[in-house]
């Protein structure tokens, strides 16, 4: 089954604006994305609007040592948005340090 991923537009602040986004591209078959600092304020937003949208979060970061891209297993949000966010912290954490 073909995928077209639609890049998410505006503010990356403006979670609620991102969930409708979604909302309307998973109505017509389509997938998500979106770039990241990787800060906490990113990573949060991401989760708000994920969370809202009912979707799933896949993480991806690129090594560039090993000239690489890791695709990051599918998870569902979880009514615990720390948690979800303490996770994908230390997901880019890891990448940060390898990247050295």
């Amino acid at each position: 089954m073909p995928v077209k991923v639609m890049v998410l537009q505006g503010n990356a602040e403006d979670w609620d604006q991102r969930s409708t986004q979604s909302l309307d591209h998973f109505g017509r078959g389509c997938t998500n994305a979106t770039s990241t600092t990787a800060l906490r304020g990113d990573l949060e937003n991401i989760q708000r609007a994920a969370h809202k949208a009912k979707s799933r979060i896949t993480l991806c970061a690129w090594e560039s040592r090993r000239r690489f891209v890791h695709v990051h297993a599918p998870f569902k949000t979880s009514p615990f948005p720390d948690r979800d966010v303490h996770y994908m912290e230390r997901y880019f954490k890891y990448f940060r340090q390898t990247a050295r």
